[in-house]
């Protein structure tokens, strides 16, 4: 475990920086969108756009990390992210849209470019446990938004809020760019080009990656279900408690921290707990399950429910809607030939963020139509059809 802990390191500093934008938008949504003159519905045009940048990440990661290796393709990332910040900080809605593409382009390449790091240096046996540690950078950037942005927001404005999420990023990179020679590797030699992130060839590569590898498929296809849960919860979840429950976006920013900091627990105990059964399929069917409670959970929320009940509830939902990211990187890491870790990676990802990307929209206009409970109690349905999808997947395999 020791010699794994330098790669984990590695690995897990970026997943934070970089998820403490990711998330740091919608939380600071509700200050954001009215600051620049937007209705609060268009948190789900932006949630959906940083959702459409890492889409396309997936399907061009072949002129990414192939090609600038692992750690290279980290600190461009970290690098690109904060130009998103910097586009976003104009308040010109051209720009802002521009930024939050660049932001979710940045945050997907910590998918395939830790995958590959971790499947290179560090056992398989602790592969449940090291990728979901990985994945618990998550929260903790989740955490930081909530405390250190949304505290900013309110205490200043949002533009220092998001300021001070990208001075991670900034560190970050510059952290990266010191890091032991032998992480320098991996890149194919070819040149990195521009024009190559904008071939449209990039749209059907996914799909030619699970025809060639179709057991990626059934956990693909329920990655869709997880990415709708954690995603429209993630996106939503503070405008919920400011519009729709009327808190304060510091308590709503507090509440968000605590459901944060119990799927960055939830993360690490499901990946040991995963490694002890020797299945991460099992342990993510059992995630679904606990997760389309929590949908149902998020639905009872109540403006009359005591503030403690509210922290509680969160804190239950954090333990089941995001702890299942490092089990469903994990299992696609088994599935994938050695040397296909990153491509496989990148491919079945490219199916979660489609999701990520259209169930911010999506959950906005339920809400607009029919209001915050029957859109959960649709999220609670599509995250239990994961775990079916989960459960059908297993049965062929024993099957054939």
């Amino acid at each position: 475990m020791r010699d794994s802990l330098l790669p984990l390191l590695i690995v897990l500093m970026p997943q934070i920086a970089l998820s403490a934008l990711q998330l740091g938008v919608p939380v600071l949504a509700p200050a954001f969108v009215t600051g620049i003159g937007m209705p609060p519905e268009a948190v789900g045009l932006i949630g959906g756009l940083m959702g459409f940048g890492s889409v396309w990440l997936f399907a061009a990661n072949q002129a990414v990390t192939p090609v600038l290796g692992p750690l290279r393709a980290l600190i461009a990332a970290c690098a690109l992210a904060v130009t998103g910040v910097a586009l976003m900080l104009t308040g010109i809605w051209a720009a802002v849209f521009i930024g939050a593409v660049c932001i979710g382009f940045a945050y997907a390449v910590t998918a395939p470019a830790g995958s590959q790091i971790l499947s290179h240096h560090t056992p398989r046996r602790l592969w449940g446990t090291l990728f979901s540690i990985r994945q618990s950078g998550v929260p903790i950037g989740g955490a930081l938004a909530g405390l250190i942005g949304a505290g900013l927001a309110a205490e200043i404005d949002w533009r220092a809020g998001l300021a001070a999420l990208a001075a991670f990023s900034l560190i970050c990179a510059c952290l990266l760019a010191i890091t032991p020679a032998q992480f320098h590797v991996g890149a194919s030699g070819a040149r990195f080009r521009v024009g190559a992130l904008f071939d449209p060839a990039n749209a059907i590569r996914p799909f030619l990656t699970l025809r060639r590898m179709p057991q990626l498929i059934p956990v693909s296809l329920a990655s869709m279900g997880f990415a709708v849960g954690q995603g429209s919860t993630f996106s939503f979840l503070t405008t919920f408690l400011t519009d729709g429950l009327g808190l304060t976006l510091t308590v709503a920013g507090a509440i968000y921290s605590v459901m944060q900091l119990s799927s960055f627990a939830g993360r690490v105990v499901v990946g040991i707990v995963a490694d002890r059964l020797g299945s991460t399929r099992l342990m993510m069917i059992a995630m679904a399950v606990a997760s389309c409670g929590s949908a149902i959970l998020l639905a009872q929320f109540s403006a009359d429910w005591p503030r403690a009940l509210l922290f509680a509830g969160a804190g239950l939902v954090g333990l089941s809607v995001a702890t299942w990211n490092g089990l469903f990187l994990a299992e696609i890491a088994k599935l994938a030939p050695p040397e296909m870790v990153g491509e496989a990676t990148a491919s079945a990802t490219f199916f979660t963020f489609l999701a990520y990307m259209v169930a911010p929209p999506l959950f906005g206009t339920m809400v607009w139509f029919a209001g915050y409970s029957a859109a959960y109690y649709c999220v609670a349905a599509v995250v239990l059809g994961a775990g079916l999808s989960l459960w059908a997947g297993s049965r062929v395999e024993r099957a054939g």
